[in-house]
């Protein structure tokens, strides 16, 4: 019995640390800090560009860009790298992913842009193509990516490969995410595109990846809401280290009651009235206590 109680114990003890350990691990990380020009500056990983957010300035240029490795593609610095270790992760994999596209400037995004509204019309060339000036391939942050030998080159059934499939689930390990996903088209404004990946950096996509976010429009109003509750925070910290302060001041020590003569008051008092008991009867007993 005692032996069955031990273990008992050690078993129960088990699944206490375990529970504790699971429920540890479930907790929700707090999302990064951001500062707010990160929310509006085009040099920003934040930036957020789509059909109703246009580039400050519109035909904005990133101030540094390199090709992606074995590509004459360009992108910033950190984007490039993030793609060439998707890359190759994905070749570790046994997947064989090839650069499409990546930066286009303003000029090169018109070009686009009235060669798809020319094929298909306005409506259209704006569900498949940004307008100039508002396209994450002018960030420098944005490559589209497909599969060698592969027919579904800028499809959809992109999504459905097995390369497809491997991008859509470890995207998030390099800093990148698919940022039109599908059946989020009225939030994102473009059709689902599973070969579009943008870089945010590692933090952020895994920040993204844990909330639920499903766009990056959500994750980003996410971050803004954090950021504005931040600052209610601070103030509401601020405003209760003021009333604790003047809390913590001594009051004012009550002023202890001063007898005044009756020359200061004009008025009688006991002592005085005590004192006349013993004087001769005079004929006016208040003289020189009298109100005047």
């Amino acid at each position: 019995m005692r032996l069955a109680s031990t273990l008992t114990s050690a078993l129960l003890a088990g699944v206490v640390v375990l529970s504790g350990s699971v429920a540890a691990q479930a907790a929700p990380k707090p999302l990064p800090v951001v500062q707010a020009e990160e929310f509006s500056d085009a040099a920003s990983y934040l930036a957020l560009i789509n059909p109703q957010t246009q580039l400050s300035p519109a035909d904005y240029t990133p101030k540094k860009l390199v090709n992606v490795a074995g590509t004459s593609n360009k992108l910033r610095p950190k984007a490039a790298e993030a793609v060439e270790d998707l890359m190759a992760g994905a070749r570790n994999a046994g997947h064989s992913l090839k650069l499409l596209s990546a930066y286009r400037s303003y000029g090169r995004q018109a070009v686009l842009f009235n060669q798809y509204q020319a094929k298909y019309g306005t409506i259209y060339a704006e569900r498949i193509s940004a307008r100039p000036g508002t396209s994450e391939h002018q960030l420098g942050l944005a490559a589209d990516v497909g599969s060698i030998g592969s027919s579904t080159d800028l499809k959809e059934s992109f999504g459905q490969t097995k390369a497809g499939i491997w991008v859509a689930e470890h995207a998030a390990d390099y800093g990148l995410i698919i940022r039109y996903p599908q059946g989020k088209e009225e939030i994102t404004g473009y059709k689902y595109e599973p070969w579009h990946v943008r870089y945010v950096g590692k933090d952020h996509a895994a920040a993204m990846k844990q909330s639920k976010a499903e766009t990056f429009e959500e994750y980003h109003q996410m971050l803004r809401d954090a950021k504005q509750d931040s600052a209610k925070d601070d103030a509401q910290t601020v405003e209760n280290s003021v009333t604790v302060e003047e809390e913590s001041k001594p009051a004012d020590e009550p002023k202890k009651d001063e007898k005044k003569s009756a020359d200061e008051t004009n008025q009688v008092n006991d002592d005085d009235l005590l004192v006349l008991r013993f004087l001769p009867p005079y004929r006016d007993w208040g003289f020189g206590f009298t109100q005047e």
